[in-house]
């Protein structure tokens, strides 16, 4: 039998002073979410999850966006993840799924899933199974030094510039023999701007036993849209005592769209599959 060997890493890094993901303060009261999934069995099976996230630190709120006022942002976040299967299989399928509204800093995620799937189908049944998550962050200009704590930061741009970013990836198995694990995390709803944005999604497709490969199609893909200000433009009035609510841009808001970056990429393979693993990375802030 013909085998088809793939390993694919892929890294999205977004730097530079004019790529600015600030994130998003939590709210006050925050809630966790968590699942834990376990199955062994032989027959039908079908589980599904969906979230949506919208999140805003405008004054008037969620009803009232669109405009987005001056210094607001709004992040937006969704993860959907189905398998189920098109007739009797042998099935062991395992999954977490952890879910923090609070702050979360490097190394900790506001969403996060991971999920293992074994399968051997009967009389050629197949196994589908898609996971999709997506990040996108909006923002008009504001002042460094209301989102970073570092002191220092404000030397290199005083102010923090619009943005516009959205991130996207996920991945799709058909198979009727399948070893597969995924696994997916973001974070935007963080204490303070010295963390980053990100998104990140793997998939690894291997041989169910030794000299059994997968059978079957597996996927991957990611979008990335960036649209980014550098905020040199914006003036303000307001003395050095002032705070927050008394400080407002002087002829409205300055900060054209500077740059603008459109990515994509899709990876797939059908077949006797050995390995097949995609590591997906997006990172977005002004301190990396």
């Amino acid at each position: 039998m013909k085998k088809i060997v793939l390993v694919f890493i892929m890294l999205i890094l977004v730097t530079g002073i004019s790529m600015a993901d600030r994130g998003i303060d939590p709210v006050p009261e925050t809630q966790g979410i968590v699942t834990s999934t376990s199955v062994n069995a032989v027959g039908n099976f079908a589980s599904a999850t969906e979230l949506q996230w919208r999140i805003t630190d405008a004054p008037n709120g969620l009803p009232d966006i669109p405009p987005l006022v001056f210094g607001s942002a709004i992040y937006e976040s969704t993860y959907t993840e189905d398998t189920q299967t098109h007739g009797l299989g042998l099935m062991l399928y395992d999954k977490e799924l952890d879910v923090e509204t609070s702050g979360q800093i490097t190394g900790q995620w506001n969403i996060e899933a991971t999920k293992q799937i074994a399968f051997i189908g009967i009389d050629g049944v197949n196994v589908v199974s898609t996971d999709n998550i997506m990040v996108d962050g909006a923002a008009t200009p504001n002042l460094t030094m209301y989102h970073v704590i570092c002191p220092f930061a404000s030397d290199i741009s005083t102010i923090f510039p619009a943005f516009c970013n959205r991130a996207e990836a996920g991945s799709t198995i058909d198979m009727t023999v399948a070893n597969v694990r995924t696994t997916t995390t973001d974070r935007f709803a963080m204490p303070s701007s010295d963390h980053t944005v990100e998104l990140n999604h793997d998939i690894r497709v291997s041989e169910l036993v030794a000299d059994v490969p997968s059978v079957g199609l597996a996927s991957a893909y990611m979008e990335v849209l960036i649209q980014e200000g550098r905020g040199f433009a914006v003036a303000f009035a307001g003395n050095s005592d002032a705070t927050y609510s008394d400080i407002r841009p002087v002829g409205g808001v300055i900060d054209p769209l500077v740059e603008r970056i459109e990515f994509s990429e899709e990876t797939t393979a059908d077949g006797a599959i050995t390995l097949f693993e995609k590591m997906m990375h997006y990172e977005s802030g002004m301190v990396r």
